[in-house]
């Protein structure tokens, strides 16, 4: 072994034993911490490190987020994604610049996350780099309201029960501030514990990776879950962020990772001046039972979420866009 090599390895364990302290510490003080569905989080967290899965979640932005040749979409068609448009016209845009000197909770760069957490999630679920097709599916199929207004409870909602987005919803999240010192406290602890087990799942890697893309992944994680908590607060008539609001976000967030987005389609009304849509062709998809096998095939003015997830012999239904599937 190198003199380099070595150095890397004492930096490691090092840094393995820093980070494990660090964690015990940060449990320590979440366990203790009395709000409803903390625990619920807290075994959600060690589940999803324990199965693999938190780290295939890191390794999904890792080739998305850095993914070459993606079609973005123009500042035009951008302006026909109701969220973001009026995220823009209504919320201070985020930056350094604009956190020192027009402090906000929530801005519109900060709500380009809950996009880019649906691109990630899809990428979990197909092992595919998102086409143009795939991002209009997700951009134009109102899971985005979904997530907002629904928050944990995005796939359940039916689309006339969403509330229709206006200019004072978001001048109140522009609004928003922390309900407490208390909250904030909480805030920032999960956010702390959430960014050890990033290095944790990783394996502790080198410096440049942890101040690279791991940086930038946990930065990314943070505005989003700021993001829905915010919205959380919102929807329940509040301009302060308590502490239920951050436990829903990170519910939310991982009910999204753990959701097949695939089945969330475009809806034409949308998308009839976005350049790549093409109509659903005679089959609008399928649902499919994963124990007996039985199928149902969605008609033109259906969604999958208009139908219950069970079938009637117990199993799960799932949708794809074929039987061949």
């Amino acid at each position: 072994m190198g003199l380099l090599e070595e150095i890397d390895k004492k930096g490691r364990e090092k840094e393995r034993a820093r980070s494990q302290k660090e964690m015990e510490t940060l449990l320590t003080f979440l366990q203790s911490y009395e709000a409803d569905g903390i625990d619920e989080i807290l075994s959600e967290i060690h589940e999803l490190v324990k199965s693999g899965y938190y780290k295939k979640l890191m390794e999904a932005f890792r080739s998305e987020a850095y993914a070459k040749g993606k079609e973005p979409f123009s500042i035009n068609e951008l302006n026909h994604v109701q969220i973001l448009k009026l995220a823009r016209e209504n919320l201070h845009f985020g930056g350094l610049f604009n956190t020192i000197f027009t402090p906000s909770l929530v801005t519109a760069k900060q709500f380009v996350t809950i996009y880019s957490f649906m691109e990630y999630t899809h990428y979990l679920n197909t092992h595919k780099t998102s086409t143009r097709e795939v991002l209009i599916n997700l951009y134009f199929s109102k899971l985005d309201e979904r997530i907002i207004f629904a928050l944990n409870h995005f796939d359940k909602v039916k689309l006339e029960k969403l509330p229709q987005p206006t200019k004072k919803y978001f001048k109140n999240l522009k609004k928003l501030k922390w309900k407490n010192k208390k909250t904030k406290k909480l805030y920032n602890k999960l956010n702390e514990f959430m960014s050890e087990i990033q290095i944790f799942v990783t394996d502790y890697p080198n410096l440049r990776e942890e101040i690279g893309w791991i940086t930038t992944y946990s930065i990314t994680e943070d505005l989003f879950i700021q993001t829905l908590a915010g919205c959380n607060a919102v929807n329940n008539g509040r301009l302060q962020i308590e502490d239920q609001d951050v436990i829903i976000a990170y519910k939310t967030l991982f009910k999204l990772i753990k959701t097949d987005v695939t089945k969330y389609k475009a809806i034409p009304e949308l998308v009839q001046h976005i350049n790549g849509y093409q109509k659903p062709s005679k089959s609008e998809g399928y649902l499919i039972c994963e124990k007996c096998y039985g199928y149902y095939q969605l008609q033109p003015d259906e969604y999958p979420d208009d139908f219950v997830d069970v079938c009637k012999c117990g199993g799960r239904l799932k949708y794809h866009e074929s039987l061949e599937n």
